[in-house]
């Protein structure tokens, strides 16, 4: 079968596939999954630098989220049934429910990383407590789209706390995680304020449903016009995905009480921000979420017959070039990798 692999930091452009043989027979609790799509995050792109690790001799085979068709089933399997269409969870089945446990032996960083393969491979034999089934109205590649960005989105939004009908979500850009809450808050009857690099982003995302936008390059004071929005409150929810260079105006756009979900990697890990520490803001650091968040939100975006938004789909061998545009940050929702 075709795989992609990395042995070491490595440069988008020197991606290669290998032939690599099939997984073997089936142990017990097992399922055999033909992998069919796959969806890029940013994280892929910090596990290829080497930012988390390095991987042993074997290598690290790329990318956390891909969903596929079942073909086979252990005999003691019955969640599952050959020809269910699945995503694969985010953390390899570790985390089911509950609150975060780091797995014994260290770990808790996801497929796709050095401690865990990626997806990036025709065939995977896992455990079928890894799977959950795909909602009927959705192709492989939407289903893809969810079991990182999207389970980020829904625990920022209701895994600590409850987002409740009226209440105020600030999103920031145009990424997957913000997209999908975007879409999320709108479910839950919130009011959603969203910040964006360029007019046309923002006129899109208020066409998805954002109540109100602020183009951040033209108005760099972002954070004082989400008071005004306010009423000079702040909002009740931000969802941070900037990173260092956008807590700061985050926690000043958050009222006090309010609750801050911490992603935020784009421009690296906040590491000095004193209002951090001095602020009334409940800050949540967000690691992803459990399997029951992706069988939650299934269900919801199974009701409600909602779509993921998919801003570009590549085929299997342009890997290189769908993180190349990952990279760039051009995209709009998700990026899909078709493996048919």
């Amino acid at each position: 079968m075709r795989i992609y692999r990395a042995y070491a930091p490595t440069p988008l452009e020197a991606l290669k596939i290998e032939d690599a043989p099939a997984p073997g027979p089936l142990g017990p609790g097992q399922i055999r999954v033909d992998m069919r799509a796959a969806t890029l995050n940013y994280r892929d792109l910090l596990m290829l630098s080497g930012k988390f690790g390095v991987p042993g001799p074997e290598g690290m085979i790329p990318i956390c989220d891909g969903a596929g068709e079942i073909v086979e089933v252990a005999p003691d399997v019955r969640r599952f049934k050959v020809g269910d269409r699945i995503a694969l969870t985010y953390d390899a089945g570790q985390w089911i429910g509950g609150a975060f446990r780091m797995p014994r032996g260290g770990g808790g960083s996801g497929r796709g990383s050095p401690l865990t393969q990626g997806v990036m491979r025709q065939q995977i034999v896992a455990h079928n407590s890894e799977g959950v089934i795909l909602p009927a109205h959705l192709n492989f590649e939407e289903g893809a789209a969810y079991p990182c960005a999207g389970v980020t989105a829904w625990h920022s939004l209701c895994g600590e706390a409850p987002l409740l009908p009226g209440m105020t979500v600030l999103l920031q850009g145009a990424g997957g995680v913000s997209v999908f809450a975007l879409q999320f808050a709108k479910l839950f009857g919130a009011r959603v304020i969203m910040t964006s690099s360029s007019d046309e982003r923002c006129a899109r995302l208020k066409s998805l449903g954002a109540d109100e936008t602020i183009n951040y390059r033209t108005d760099p004071d972002w954070h004082k016009s989400v008071r005004r929005l306010t009423d000079g409150q702040g909002v009740d929810l931000t969802v941070e995905v900037g990173g260092a260079q956008t807590i700061e105006q985050s926690l000043a756009s958050t009222r006090a009480g309010g609750r801050l979900a911490l992603v935020g990697l784009l421009t690296g890990w906040a590491q000095s921000a004193a209002s951090m520490q001095t602020s009334s803001v409940d800050i949540t650091p967000i690691r992803v979420g459990p399997r029951d968040d992706l069988e939650d939100l299934f269900r919801a975006v199974a009701f409600h017959r909602q779509r993921p938004i998919i801003g570009a789909t590549y085929g299997f061998e342009q890997l290189p070039q769908a993180l190349q545009q990952l990279k760039g940050g051009s995209h709009f929702g998700k990026i899909a990798v078709s493996f048919d």
